[in-house]
């Protein structure tokens, strides 16, 4: 007698464990489900997945419903009930929603995976159920079957999520963020565009200046959809609320990726044509090794950088007088004494700091000061001077043609 054909996309419903040791393992879905949960943000993300900790978790229920399926001794576990499907569909939309990029969902529920299948393993060796490795195998390939399908749910609500964001960026969109972001903006006009826009106003924003010379043709590879887009304006821009909130600096850094960009200060909401200005300026003015990072670049950290930038005329007067005295050294000894120079006043003129910053030894980075304190002379440690050397020696590492050739306008006496 021939034995009935198995259909190639069907698993054969064998169970490991039996049907008790699956009622008893169902017990411990909750405890299971919140390790998962916590494993993957604090493994992948770097920031919250639920608004605050009275919402609920959906990365934690979609992680509960898939083991419920799975562990139901009445249901095929290759196949995830559509309850379960939907649960990770949902829970693609609220990433998408939350500003999480596609990347960052995939590379969470691995983890999750991950720490739910070593959890269910300690759990039936407690329970002392028998299992073989041929049924071992066959438990395997049954979890990697319904985590293949569970996460493809989880892709497709994400896209879809993307999809109605693309859609909703409209002419209203455009008109917003150009009142937004002009010279001035009455309050009701504002409130009246964003109703007709279907923005919420955030209390405080965030401008971002886009760079279009280095990367022309590619975007910010994802935009969450409560930030608004000036990529149409003659400096691309982006409009990010609530910049200052929880776990939002990283969720600017996912959407941005590597794209060269600078992030004004965070402003009221009737300021945000302030923080572009910032933005735009620190764009024209930082060095391009700076945007080049990989990182976006926030103004609010460089204020110095960009002070000393402004002028570079003013700047490089200023380390031309007060670096005078190292054209006394060797051309390559220069930049060496240059940083020694500036960790020295950085670390309030104490050795052994200077060394560990430095990575150096202490009687090497003593050895070095010894022998630029007789070029400098007594207004090395004057504290009316510290700032004059401080911008100076920053400057140095900013302005290439001080740090090429040196100090040249001024002789030392």
């Amino acid at each position: 007698m021939t034995a009935p054909a198995t259909s190639p996309h069907r698993v054969p419903p064998a169970r490991v464990p039996d049907a008790r040791t699956l009622w008893r393992l169902r017990r411990t879905i909750p405890e299971i489900a919140e390790q998962a949960a916590g494993a993957a943000r604090g493994r992948v993300l770097a920031y919250e997945w639920g608004e605050g900790p009275g919402d609920p978790d959906p990365l934690y229920t979609a992680i509960a419903a898939a083991l419920s399926g799975f562990l139901d001794p009445r249901a095929e576990p290759a196949e995830p009930a559509p309850a379960v499907l939907d649960a990770f569909r949902r829970l693609g939309e609220a990433e998408a929603c939350a500003g999480r990029s596609p990347e960052d969902l995939r590379a969470a529920l691995t983890v999750a995976t991950g720490v739910v299948a070593g959890r269910l393993a300690e759990q039936v060796f407690r329970l002392g159920a028998g299992v073989t490795p041929r049924l071992g195998g066959t438990l395997v390939r049954l979890g990697l079957t319904c985590a293949d399908q569970v996460q493809r749910a989880a892709a497709d609500g994400h896209r879809s999520a993307g999809a109605r964001r693309a859609g909703a960026a409209g002419p209203e969109h455009r008109r917003l963020a150009d009142l937004l972001l002009g010279p001035g903006c009455a309050p009701h006009e504002l409130r009246d565009a964003a109703a007709r826009a279907g923005w919420t106003l955030p209390r405080t924003v965030a401008a971002i200046a886009v760079d279009a010379r280095r990367r022309p043709t590619a975007p910010p590879r994802f935009l969450p959809p409560n930030v608004l887009s000036g990529l149409h304006r003659d400096v691309p821009c982006l409009v990010f609320p609530d910049p200052a909130g929880p776990g939002r600096r990283a969720v600017l850094e996912t959407m941005l990726g590597d794209h060269p960009a600078v992030v004004g200060p965070p402003v009221e909401i009737g300021r945000a044509a302030l923080s572009l200005r910032l933005a735009r300026r620190g764009l024209e003015l930082l060095p391009s090794g700076m945007l080049d990072g990989g990182a976006p670049v926030h103004v609010g950290e460089h204020i110095p950088t960009l002070l000393l930038v402004q002028d570079p005329e003013l700047t490089r007067r200023l380390a031309e007088r007060r670096l005078a005295p190292l054209r006394r050294l060797r051309p390559a000894q220069r930049p060496r004494m240059v940083e020694t120079l500036l960790a020295y006043f950085e670390c309030g003129f104490n050795g052994s700091i200077t060394a560990a910053r430095l990575h150096a030894h202490p009687q090497t980075v003593r050895n070095r000061i010894r022998a630029v304190e007789p070029l400098f002379g007594p207004d090395l440690y004057d504290p009316a001077h510290a700032l004059d050397y401080l911008m100076a020696l920053h400057a140095w590492r900013l302005l290439p043609d001080v740090a090429s050739g040196g100090p040249t306008t001024e002789r030392t006496t």
